[in-house]
Order: structure tokens, then C-alpha cells, then sequence
């Protein structure tokens, strides 16, 4: 399937195990020499939590640099992407600017190329405002921030974020507040169950852009992860809590949506157990659902098409995934298909416009 028109990829992450400080840095430096006994190590390490959540380590616990992804896009027009912050481990202080640093350094003049930098910060913390000037000071591409507030009581369920509520915490809005003053937008993961926390932030920054990162993760909808998803009427609650929230999310005009991420396997697919991916009329019957009442409930102007690669990757190939993206949208004149693939996440992430302070 061709594209008449270039591809953003506004969502994908990048890591060397080595040499940048990693989750699974030290395990790699001791046994990367001998991927049998990596590779055992990290199952015999992981917890089954983690596990089920990445659905099999090689995804994760090998690099992810430019030239993979460039592989993977291959026969795809894709011009640039938008990396999103990927667990750097060193925060202390502005360490998290470090990775900003990094991404400038790697990709250099590679294709795609480096659109635009959504880095992490620790906005309750007393250093935010110079870690963000950091930032900035590291890429004239740095255009977001991204704190994950991903957040279950179930054991079962990997977190992404220390505590439930973050959100509401005063030193961590206070932080936030500082986005609007440097024209940042905020990417917030929240999974479905929270998405109330999402309507509060929105109601309560209207200067602020929040980019809703892989449409509100709603947890076990195609079938269970760990307690969620057991039956079909759980299933049916999941999807019900879900869309309410996005209805309310849809009145507030200073929220994005990422179409992306509904592959990996909290999702509660399965797809990441199998031997050859789903064909694409099993993605159409069973996730197409969820894309389409998104795009209706924000339309086009207000969604862009991701990836979350390698994350997603689990599942499908990249080709696959964004076979099935055009697919979704096949019908929708080219103008709007664009927006979807491109014009959206230039205009979010200000790629091609002067950097910030210009």
C-alpha cells in the first residue's frame, strides 16, 4: 500500500544498553557477550509482571538505535519522528537533559530523521524549571514533557508512575504550570481508569497542549490481562468506562489524541504469543472498532497516527501497523490523511517551525 504523502511518526523510542544508563544496563555489560545467557538471565530476573507486560524481551532487551527503526520503516515514507523520553535512568539532578543530549548526538544526519524531543521531567520536584531550561539548552527540537502517570492497584499490572494521583499533587501542577510559559506540550499516559485525572489537568491548563498518549490504554478490552478482561461482560465495562471518558475528554479542546499503542499486550490481544502476526482483517474486527470511534469522537484534526515502536512491535511489524492505519482511513479524503500521518504531529511538536524563544 502507497503513501502519497509523507509520514511523522510522532512516538517511538530509542535505546543503547550500554552505553546510556539503562534498566538493563549492568545486565547487559556482564553478559551481552552471549545472547543465550543474556537472554536467560533477564527471564529468570524479570518479574512475571514485567514479562507479561513487554510480552517477550527481545524487544527490549536489545538496542533500539536509528538504523533499526530505519529498517523496520523500510518501503515506508517516513520522513521524521518524535522521540518520547524511554526510561533514562539517571535523574538526579538535570540527568534527564542527558538524554536529550544523547538523541541530538544520535541521529545525527540519519533517515528519518530526528523531528522533535519529548523529555522527561519530575515536575513535583524543586529543580523542574531549570531541568527544563536544560532541555531546551540540549536540542532546539525539544518541544514536550512526558511524566508517565500510568497507574493500577493490581499487582499484576507493570506502574509507570510511584503513586495513583499524581496528578493532583500541588508541587507537581506547580511544575506543570511551567510548560505554558515555554510553549511546551505535555504527553500524558494515563490508563483508562484514570482518565478523570486527564479531564481535570485539561479543564484546569486550557494554555497547555496534552497529547494523549495510545488513546487512554484501556486495559484487558480485547481479552484478560492479569484481573482485567476475564469475561465478556468485564470486557464491555472496560470499553464503556473508556469511551465515557474520552467523550468528556472530547469537549476540551486542548486534547490530542496518539492513535497508537493498541498493540501491546496489556491490551489483552494475545497477538504477542503467536507465531505469525494477526492478518489485517483481525486487526480491522477487533482494534478498528476502538480507532474509529476515537477519530469520530475527536476527528481528524485532533488525532495523528504512532507507532510506539519498538514497544508495539510485539505484535506486528511497523509495515503491518501502518498498513492497517491507512487502511482505517482509506475512505477519508487525502487532505485529512494527512493531517493524520503528518500535519498534526508537525503542528503539536512544532517541527519546521523556528525553535523556542525565536
Amino acid at each position: 500500500m502507497n503513501f502519497p504523502f509523507p509520514i511523522i511518526d510522532p512516538h517511538i523510542h530509542q535505546w543503547d544498553l550500554l552505553n546510556t544508563p539503562r534498566i538493563l544496563t549492568w545486565p547487559k555489560r556482564l553478559l551481552g557477550w552471549n545472547r543465550y545467557l543474556y537472554e536467560s538471565a533477564i527471564r529468570l530476573g524479570a518479574s512475571e509482571t514485567d514479562k507479561r507486560y513487554v510480552g517477550r524481551p527481545d524487544f527490549v532487551a536489545h538496542n533500539y538505535l536509528p538504523a533499526d527503526y530505519a529498517a523496520d520503516a523500510a518501503d515506508l515514507p517516513v520522513t521524521q519522528v518524535v522521540h518520547v523520553e524511554a526510561e533514562w535512568r539517571d535523574r538526579k539532578g538535570l540527568g534527564p537533559a542527558q538524554e536529550t543530549r544523547w538523541l541530538e548526538q544520535l541521529f545525527g544526519d540519519s533517515t528519518p530523521g530526528l523531528g522533535a524531543v519529548v523529555g522527561y521531567v519530575g515536575l513535583e520536584q524543586a529543580n523542574a524549571a531549570q531541568l527544563i531550561t536544560a532541555h531546551i539548552q540540549a536540542s532546539t527540537r525539544f518541544s514536550g514533557v512526558r511524566q508517565m502517570l500510568a497507574f493500577d492497584l493490581d499487582d499484576g499490572i507493570m506502574r509507570f508512575c510511584p503513586r495513583p494521583y499524581l496528578s493532583r499533587d500541588h508541587h507537581w501542577r506547580r511544575g506543570l504550570a511551567l510548560l505554558e510559559q515555554h510553549n511546551l506540550s505535555f504527553d500524558a499516559w494515563f490508563f483508562h481508569h484514570q482518565l478523570d485525572e486527564l479531564v481535570a489537568l485539561a479543564k484546569d491548563f486550557p494554555g497547555i497542549t496534552f497529547v494523549l498518549d495510545h488513546m487512554g490504554t484501556p486495559i484487558g478490552v480485547g481479552g484478560q490481562f492479569s484481573s482485567y478482561g476475564r469475561t465478556a461482560e468485564a470486557r464491555d465495562v472496560i470499553l464503556r468506562t473508556w469511551q465515557m471518558h474520552l467523550n468528556e475528554l472530547a469537549e476540551l479542546p486542548n486534547v490530542m489524541v496518539k492513535l497508537s499503542g493498541m498493540f501491546m499486550p496489556v491490551l489483552g490481544w494475545g497477538f504477542e504469543h503467536r507465531v505469525t502476526a494477526p492478518s489485517p482483517q483481525e486487526l480491522m474486527d477487533k482494534a478498528g472498532p476502538l480507532f474509529d470511534f476515537v477519530l469520530q469522537t475527536f476527528g481528524v484534526e485532533r488525532c495523528m497516527f504512532a507507532s510506539n515502536f519498538p514497544m508495539d512491535k510485539v505484535s506486528l511489524s511497523l509495515r503491518q501497523l501502518y498498513e492497517f492505519y491507512r487502511a482505517l482511513v482509506s475512505a477519508y479524503p487525502e487532505a485529512s490523511q494527512r493531517k493524520l500521518f503528518h500535519d498534526n504531529a508537525a503542528r503539536v511538536y512544532r517541527i519546521g517551525l523556528p525553535p523556542l524563544g525565536e
